[in-house]
């Protein structure tokens, strides 16, 4: 049976539809478009001329082309018009511009096929000027009863203006709503279908309207469909037209800011995440602290193609709720419009009603923007046109490129691309497997085929392909202009009206229009996505998979085992699968080697008599691989046999070697082997906490070696290669990765690590190695990787590993490569013991380079893992540990990269600076301690004090700046500690060095890159706002809090600042010379450079390391900061008073002033400026500046009390700090000590204030002042401000009343005189403070004096 193209249905009245909506295009053209003037025709006997033929001959080529166009355009009108099908084939809408026509099939008398479509009325469309008709739809509606069609068919139209409008089968306007302002230019439809076409969960019925400026609006289906619903029972009741300002949907409304243009769209469902899934894009959309929902959210999924990205990928939260139809019923009952119009309204009488109607200002809802979870980037290619299956699994896009792709919606991956197929149309078929077998098959049960429909108008073919990898099933040549519509929705409301789904065969997914009116559907059979080649290879594969049945059940090598397999070898049709399933016996533990070589042999028997019925390249190829395999399987069986011989002599010791034999066998001298030595023990005793090993051993002798079955042993050789060599050399395969390959080197050769006979085991050796028939360069790779593979390997004798690798290196040919070997590894102990070997026995190479990096590697090693918290195992040590080689510790990077990876795990751990200082070689406190004096014996410069001290302040403070600017990825130092202790960190690092010049520089390019920018940003922000910025703001502009903020200028001004100032003025005449380790130096090894960089021939056996090459030409931190220009003094200190006005006004929420108002406009100019440069700053300045730095000061000072606590003690040192700043800011002191001194009477420090009186030179000014306080504390207690204890109110009166009147009068003026408040004292405070300011007081002032002396004289009345 084939697949056919069978016509269902015709559209009988075309032309007239035609003539309809296009009138334009007539059959005939006008006769003033090709006949001549009268002074162009020609008389019988007039001969013509030369101008009367060629301007006949221009009208005769314009009319041809004139009636070519017309004749084109003609024939191509339907692919203009916006065109709708019912899925149910019984209604057809055909729109253009204003007009709309619509068609209703009729039933056959005879039969339930549907019949011609027949034109049931036509009508234009026009509410507003100007609109026109831009997207059309059928949309069923299911029925409440239980039956399989729907009871109506809604027509939804799109317009110009925005509007949305919805009519019944018979034209009447149902619902209009308008959701943007925009011309409308896409309807679609996503419906729930019960049945193996939706061979999903349940979905979501839903409306979605696609915008030119590419918003997106779902419409809730559910309230879609009670809305219509109601909508159509009001109508058939009462006859009336809804108005536009109907109840408003449900619906979202989207916008895709990630996407420069969307083309068009597809939704692809609900989905929920595993739980993997959903970790996964927590982390990569939230980072580290990304907040992890109990249960997976559920999605709706939306693939948007367009421009820029030419492919998105959507994800959208569900949870919105939708109306209630109550709700909906009572809104609609209030919208009604009276009953105007008649009862028939179809689509003419609409555009006269309400004119003013959907002229109103309606509430457009703003769109939410989505952002894209990921998407497929092309900047040349764009998205034209996507579908979806009926499955929702696969997407199919037409791009411009005129290729077809094919996606896997679930894995959002291209699975196949058809190309050549330019102006394209698609579909989507799927067919359900024939139920005569098993009647009693559930629907969802049924197996079901995926085609492809492709219709290519320009070579007027459409093709159906078997998804996903399937061939091409047919080909038909249809018309020119004819089109394929796929049909992607069913029928609205289905699940909640409960209609059954009995039958399925009324929709259609994929129909074909001709241009003569025909409509085709496709007819394919189910088996034709198996092919004849398809049919084969699941023949064979369910062989394979019978035979991989059988191995799994089976525990031991049997007959009735073989008796199986041999029957089911026989059984396949094709040689690739032989080849399978020898492949499976081979990595079957239990089978015998003979029953493998068994059924090798009886294969190659098969193939020679069969080899007639076979592609002859198959057949080489089979026989290639069995020949190899009976290749590899003799050596594997000699190989097997050694291993089996050397049990007996294998002994694994676990005592390091002694001191005298490391250097009396490797030839080392008294300072070699005490520096060498010690790296051993040291790593010796730490092993089982540092290292995780890959292999591991038990301490069985009889397990000492490692395992490998001969599956594993085959498949690491290339085995589809007939061998022509005589030795038959094996090749292994060159994209085996290093772990495989350290597998086999630990298969081939640890029986000879721990090997315990060292009589004759060269001879022994020797014959190992010619047993493999291995390549000598990959015989030497393998034991070496094998060693390296192993953490620390100790042998019994130092002896037995000189003579085997003394063969292996014998017969290496390629001794730059065996240099790069160790250069590569990161088991730098064993490394450095091989290398000391192999300079035993080849004087040619210098050696010493190579010796002092890995020695310089395994000490860098113990101290990078003696760093840790606590004593505990860190697996992340391990990680790190495993990127340390020398290629890229010395050869590729330079010294500052490993600094920086030093004393980043410093400040991650938080070692004690104190730490880093001490040099003392025989300090045994602790792990750290000893692998740092070993790393100084082996690197003297790189780790010396001065050096880690600067790396590790640098490290702090770059951190602390990257957590400022992305505080969602946290790193391991910023996981436990705040950006804010990172600073404090890298400050108190910064302390610890003693060289003057060097902190001097180190400041000032802290300050330069990463503090001045912070500082200049809040400044600027005060200056701005005139007053101290809020938290909010503070952390938008900044990324730190208010609090973090007054921490940070508090550390800059005492821990920061002082030490900088010290080093500028403090230093000492020394400039330090930081030289580099010649470890780091160009290699000198002497070989011939011919070859510079060899390459391995295994691809994969370096692991990729995760660490950049650093770039060429870059200075280091100990450069830059060498590099430094001195500072200015002057202008440190210019900056320093900033911090501290900063501080203070932060500190204490000092309102109303602007930092920059205390300075005049050269220092305001010298602010932020480099501090090597020398800009004229100076104090000094006008008057008017220093009374607003005298206002500061008061302020400040008045602000401190106020908010003291009282029942503490004052602290004198924050008067001190303010007094220095003052005085740095030639503020007189004076002035700033007496108002201190009256502050303090004011809030009863009075102690304090006689100890600041002593300090007063001026002390008669200080006296004017202090006078006003001494009548304040006097004027509270005479108003009868007094405590209830004191009984005096009524003295008070008298004593009001023998007052002299100037004392009232400058008693009751006091108040406006100060702008702070005065604390009520006792009356002999105020006694006291009175005494003290009579004898300050001058005698010529008599008019003071006698004030003073009358308030002694009411004190002493107040206390009698």
């Amino acid at each position: 049976m084939a697949c056919s193209l069978n016509t269902i249905s015709k559209i009988d009245d075309l032309s007239r539809i035609r003539a309809i909506l296009l009138p334009h295009l007539l059959d005939s053209i006008a006769d003033n478009d090709y006949q001549t003037t009268d002074t162009d025709a020609t008389e019988d006997d007039e001969i013509p001329t030369s101008e009367s033929v060629a301007r006949t001959a221009a009208l005769l080529v314009t009319y041809e082309k004139k009636k070519k166009k017309t004749s084109r355009n003609r024939n191509q009108w339907l692919r203009d018009c916006q065109l709708a099908f019912s899925p149910t084939l019984n209604l057809l809408v055909i729109a253009f511009d204003q007009q709309i026509v619509v068609s209703t099939a009729r039933n056959k008398t005879s039969s339930h096929e549907q019949s011609n479509f027949t034109a049931s009325f036509d009508t234009k469309l026009q509410v507003e000027s100007n609109e026109r008709i831009t997207s059309v739809l059928c949309l069923p509606i299911a029925s409440t009863a239980k039956r399989s069609s729907p009871e109506w068919t809604c027509i939804i139209v799109g317009f110009t203006t925005g509007y949305v409008r919805m009519y019944t089968e018979d034209g009447i306007l149902l619902f209009s709503q308008i959701f943007h302002d925009e011309s409308v230019v896409q309807l679609k439809c996503h419906t729930q279908f019960p049945s193996p076409i939706r061979s999903i969960t349940e979905q979501p019925d839903e409306l979605f309207i696609r915008y030119s400026s590419s918003i997106l609006v779902a419409v809730d289906g559910l309230s879609l469909y009670q809305l219509l619903k109601v909508c159509r029972e009001h109508i058939l009741k009462s006859s009336n037209i809804l108005s536009s300002s109907s109840p408003q949907l449900s619906f979202k409304k989207w916008s895709f800011p990630d996407q420069n243009q969307v083309y068009d769209f597809v939704p692809a469902g609900l989905i929920t995440d595993n739980r993997f899934d959903q970790f996964c894009v927590a982390s990569m959309r939230g980072g580290y602290q990304a907040q992890i929902r109990s249960v997976p959210p559920l999605f709706s999924r939306l693939i948007t193609i367009g421009a820029e990205p030419y492919c998105n990928f959507y994800y959208c939260t569900e949870g919105t709720q939708t109306p209630h139809l109550t709700e909906v019923a009572s809104a609609l009952a209030d919208k009604v419009k009276s009953s105007v119009v008649s009862a028939v309204s179809r689509f003419f009488p609409l555009r006269q009603a309400s004119p003013n109607t959907e002229n109103r200002k309606v509430k457009i809802e703003p769109e939410t923007k989505l952002e894209s979870r990921f998407g497929i980037r092309d900047l040349r290619r764009h998205g034209e046109k996507i579908i979806i299956s009926p499955g929702l699994h696969i997407a199919a896009i037409c791009d411009s490129f005129g290729r077809i792709i094919l996606y896997d919606v679930h894995r959002s991956i291209a699975i196949r691309m058809f190309k050549g197929y330019r102006e394209a149309e698609i579909g989507f078929i799927q067919i359900e497997e024939s139920t005569t077998r098993d009647t009693s098959m559930s629907l969802l049960s049924r197996k079901s085929a995926l085609f492809l429909v492709i219709h290519a108008p320009k070579r007027q073919l459409v093709e159906i392909w078997g998804c996903q990898q399937g061939a091409r099933v047919a080909a038909f040549n249809v018309s020119k202009n004819s089109r394929l519509i796929y049909l992607e929705h069913y029928t609205l409301g289905w699940t909640s009206s409960g209609s059954n789904s009995s039958k399925l065969s009324q929709y259609k997914q994929c129909i074909l229009l001709e241009e003569n009116g025909d409509i085709k559907t496709f007819q394919i059979p189910f088996h034709l996505i198996l092919s004849d080649r398809n049919n084969q290879r699941a023949h064979n594969l369910m062989v394979v998979r019978q035979v991989r049945r059988l191995l799994k059940e089976s525990t031991d090598d049997n007959d009735s085992l073989k008796n199986d397999i041999h029957q089911q070898i026989k059984r396949l049709i094709s040689l690739d699968s032989q080849s399978e399933i020898l492949d499976l016996l081979f990595h079957t533990d239990y089978l015998n080697l003979n029953t493998i070589r068994m059924f090798i042999d009886e294969i190659l028997k098969d193939l020679e008599k069969t080899s007639h019925h076979h592609n002859p390249q198959d057949c080489i190829h089979l026989q290639d691989f069995c020949n190899n395999a009976l290749n590899l399987l003799n050596i594997y069986t000699c190989i097997e046999q050694y291993r089996t011989d050397h049990l007996s002599l294998l002994f694994k010791n676990e005592v390091l070697f002694s001191k005298e034999e490391f250097q009396n066998e490797l030839n080392l001298t008294d300072d070699e082997t005490t520096l060498y030595y010690q790296l051993f023990e040291q790593l010796y005793n730490n092993r089982n906490d540092n290292i995780k090993k890959k292999v591991h051993f038990i301490d069985d002798n009889n397990l000492l070696i490692s395992n490998f079955s001969f599956g594993q042993f085959q498949s690491m050789f290339i085995s589809s290669r007939h061998i022509h060599s005589i030795d038959n050399q094996l090749e292994i395969k060159s994209n085996i990765n290093s772990e495989d390959f350290s597998n086999l080197g630990l298969y081939l050769f640890s029986s000879w690590f721990w090997y315990n006979n060292i009589d004759n085991i060269e001879e022994n050796f020797h014959s190992y190695l010619q047993l493999m028939h291995l390549k000598n360069d990959d015989l030497v790779l393998l034991f070496l990787h094998s060693l390296f593979s192993i953490p620390l390997t100790l042998p019994k004798s130092i002896n037995i590993w000189k003579k085997l690798f003394s063969i292996i290196y014998s017969i290496n040919n390629n001794k730059k490569l065996l240099l790069i070997t160790f250069e590569k590894t990161t088991n730098g102990l064993t490394a450095l013991l091989l290398i000391l070997i192999l300079r035993l026995y080849d004087n040619k190479i210098d050696l010493s380079l190579l010796i002092r990096r890995l020695s310089a590697l395994v000490a860098v090693q113990n101290l990078y893992s003696s760093i840790k918290y606590n004593n505990e195992h860190n697996e992340s040590i391990d990680i790190k540990l495993n990127e340390f080689t020398v290629e890229s510790i010395f050869i590729k990077h330079r010294y500052d990269f490993l600094l920086e990876i030093i004393t980043r795990r410093i400040v991650e751990v938080a070692i004690e600076p104190s730490w880093l200082t001490i040099t003392s070689v025989d300090l045994k406190e602790n792990s750290f301690q000893n692998n740092l004096s070993i790393c100084r014996q082996i690197l003297p410069h790189t780790f010396e004090p001065t050096v880690l001290l600067i790396y590790s302040s640098w490290i702090c403070m770059t951190i602390w700046h990257k957590q400022l600017i992305s505080p969602t990825n946290p790193t391991s130092l910023t996981i436990n500690r705040t950006p804010i202790d990172l600073f404090n960190l890298s400050l108190i690092f910064y302390n610890h060095i003693q060289i003057g010049i060097i902190k001097q520089n180190l400041g000032t390019l802290l300050w330069h890159t990463y503090i001045r920018s912070r500082i200049l940003t809040l400044t600027q922000l005060i200056e701005k706002i005139g007053k101290i910025p809020k938290d909010r703001l503070c952390y938008k502009e900044l990324h730190l809090n208010e609090k973090d903020l007054i921490i940070l200028l508090e550390q800059l001004s005492k821990n920061f600042f002082n030490t900088f100032i010290d080093s500028i003025y403090n230093q000492l005449n020394e400039i330090p010379i930081f030289n580099i380790d010649d470890v780091w130096q160009l290699n000198t090894t002497g070989i011939s450079s011919d070859q510079l960089e060899p390459v391995s021939p295994f691809i994969n056996l370096y692991s990729t390391s995760t660490i950049p090459e650093q770039i060429e030409q870059q200075n280091s931190l100990l450069e830059l900061v060498m590099e430094q220009k001195p500072a200015n003094g002057h202008l440190v200190l210019h900056h320093d008073k900033l911090i501290l006005i900063l501080y203070y006004l932060m500190y204490y929420h000092i309102k109303s002033i602007r930092p920059f108002s205390l300075f005049d406009t050269k220092g305001i100019h010298a602010f932020f400026t480099d501090l090597y440069s020398h800009p004229l700053v100076t104090d000094d300045v006008d008057s008017t500046i220093s009374n607003k730095r005298q206002l500061f000061f008061s302020h400040l000072l008045n602000t401190i009390f106020e908010q003291h606590d009282n029942t503490k003690q004052f602290d004198e040192k924050i008067f001190e700090y303010i007094l220095r700043l003052s005085t740095d800011m030639l503020v007189d002191h004076e002035y700033i000590r007496r108002h201190y001194i009256s502050l303090l009477y004011a809030y009863n420090y009075d102690y304090l204030a006689i100890n600041e009186e002593n300090r007063i030179y001026d002390r008669q000014a200080l006296a004017f002042q202090l006078l006003t306080i001494a009548g304040l504390r006097l004027n509270y207690i005479i108003d009868g401000n007094v405590d209830s204890t004191t009984k005096m109110s009524v003295k008070s009166l008298e004593i009001r009343a023998k007052t002299s009147s100037t004392l009232k009068t400058w008693l009751a003026s006091l108040t406006t005189l100060v702008d702070y408040k005065v604390q009520p004292c006792s009356l002999d405070a105020i006694q006291t403070m009175l005494t003290r300011i009579a004898c300050y007081l001058p005698q010529t002032n008599l008019s003071q004096s006698n004030l003073a002396q009358e308030m002694i004289e009411l004190v002493q009345q107040l206390k009698r």
